[in-house]
């Protein structure tokens, strides 16, 4: 099910696992919603890190 489109930067929403609690955002402008509504930005090492496994995921799509 899409989680629709980020309303700054038009990229699609992704949904993480951090640390136990569901985070739906956008990993470009790094704007987070927790499932109690509550707003946050991740640590840049996180940013990092999401974006490499984003990469890592595509390249192995292209393979398949």
């Amino acid at each position: 099910m899409p989680l629709g489109r980020c309303k700054q930067c038009n990229q699609p929403l992704v949904e993480i696992d951090h640390w136990g609690e569901g985070l739906i955002g956008c990993p470009t402008c790094n704007r987070w919603q927790a499932s109690t509504g509550e707003w946050c930005r991740l640590a840049p090492d996180d940013i990092i890190a999401l974006r490499e496994l984003k990469a890592v995921r595509l390249r192995a799509e292209e393979k398949a």
